[in-house]
């Protein structure tokens, strides 16, 4: 018996040739797509759910590839100045009193409604309380990549960098087979934990055969105090120690150099551009054109809703396409399907789950979403790449499977109460702005 049978569908696949199908059909048995094509060949076929995607495009889930979903409750806190005075005078106070992990649930919760809403079936995320993050995943039935917080100093939910390290090591372990959280060590940066750490990490990424996720060379400041210290740039400094000796997910990269671009591309580094984080935070660009031309696997990330403000990977392909464009004097750089490329098949290679998903095709798992193409700002259709890329938004999205189970079904959550969630945000947010107003009377 089929699950779901998909009708009347405008298919970009976004398999190896790129097919698009009109007037298709998909079949999903479980949780794998096991039919696409033309609708004559199954319209004998019963199916216990059957959605009319007429007026829909159909395309994989969005994935973002590197994220901070919890510290959603922060968002809009501290806009509109200095990264050092940001993080310093805004973020970490508040995480060293408000980082619980009730508040990480209810984070969690409200970052990835924001990302299911907007079409993101799947993410990499770093943060604390990773069991709990873990929970909110398989109840709001969203697949993760979820990465342990390494620090060398006391953190919101480990007082030693060992105590998160042994603690991944466990979830790692419990996680191993399920369909759709996964786990990995996700030490914070080269300049937050020692040589020690870094390679304890990298020992135990090793060890299970998964990824490591890690910032890299995000700002210039982190780039000269790795020269001034080390004598090395962050990327050199990391090789040094044997950090991607393994399987890693680079998260910003966006100062490098022509060694470092040697370095990431020999020892196969996988690369997370956050072009919206970056520019907010003024951290920089990326030489994303560069890194592929080398070769370099590269995809998007929206990074946390503090430092972006949203999770819409709609918004954040149109930034990374014009940037770079501007950046390089030169209209054809990353022209549109490449980017939505590096939010499908080519996020799902970056995270190690390609075999999985990434693009519509038989045998792989089912995350597939529709959007809503039959509107204004979508009509006429000469490109659908163009119109993904530069004009959707993410309310254009209608329906979200994932892993062959329907979460979001025209607009409306199938699984979670968005407004309790909502709720308890704008509590949480009421409680900071009440400890910011009495922290700023005691001075």
């Amino acid at each position: 018996m089929i699950s779901i049978k998909i009708t009347n569908a405008y298919i970009l696949t976004m398999n190896e040739t790129f097919q698009i199908i009109e007037h298709g059909c998909i079949c999903i048995e479980n949780d794998i797509i096991t039919y696409i094509g033309d609708e004559s060949a199954v319209s004998h076929l019963e199916a216990d759910t059957v959605i009319d995607a007429q007026g829909n495009l159909v395309m994989p889930g969005l994935i973002n590839g590197h994220t901070h979903a919890a510290m959603s409750i922060y968002k809009g806190m501290a806009d509109d100045m200095p990264l050092k005075e940001w993080l310093e005078h805004h973020i970490f106070p508040t995480e060293s009193e408000f980082c619980t992990k009730e508040n990480v649930e209810t984070g969690a919760r409200l970052g990835i409604m924001e990302m299911i809403m907007s079409g993101t079936t799947c993410f990499a995320d770093m943060y604390y309380f990773t069991p709990t993050i873990a929970e909110v995943c398989k109840q709001m039935g969203i697949r993760a990549l979820l990465g342990q917080a390494v620090l060398d100093f006391k953190a919101p939910d480990f007082d030693t960098p060992v105590q998160a390290i042994e603690a991944t090591q466990e979830l790692i372990i419990k996680y191993a087979n399920h369909s759709l959280v996964k786990i990995i060590p996700a030490p914070h940066s080269p300049y937050t934990c020692s040589a020690e750490i870094l390679q304890q990490c990298r020992k135990l990424a090793n060890e299970y055969t998964i990824p490591l996720h890690i910032h890299v060379s995000e700002t210039i400041a982190e780039y000269n105090t790795s020269l001034a210290t080390h004598n090395l740039t962050p990327v050199q400094y990391l090789n040094s120690l044997g950090m991607f000796d393994g399987k890693t997910i680079a998260a910003h990269c966006v100062y490098i150099s022509d060694e470092d671009r040697y370095i990431l591309a020999e020892k196969r580094v996988h690369v997370v551009n956050n072009p919206q984080s970056n520019m907010k935070l003024v951290s920089g660009i990326s030489p994303v054109p560069l890194l592929l031309q080398a070769d370099i696997p590269v995809c998007l990330g929206t990074d946390s809703s503090v430092s972006n403000n949203s999770l819409d990977m709609f918004q954040e392909m149109k930034v990374a396409a014009l940037i770079h464009k501007l950046n390089q004097s030169d209209a054809s750089v990353l022209p549109a399907r490449d980017i939505v490329y590096m939010c499908t098949r080519g996020a799902a290679k970056v995270l190690g789950i390609d075999h999985k998903v990434g693009s519509i095709e038989v045998g792989k798992q089912a995350d597939i979403i529709l959007v809503n193409i039959n509107q204004p700002h979508l009509v006429p259709l000469y490109s659908i790449y163009s119109h993904i890329v530069y004009a959707m938004q993410g309310h254009d999205v209608d329906t979200v499977i994932i892993n062959g189970a329907i979460v979001y079904l025209q607009k409306q959550f199938q699984l979670v109460d968005p407004i309790e969630t909502m709720i308890d945000a704008q509590m949480i947010a009421n409680a900071i702005m009440q400890r910011k107003s009495e922290r700023e009377q005691q001075q």
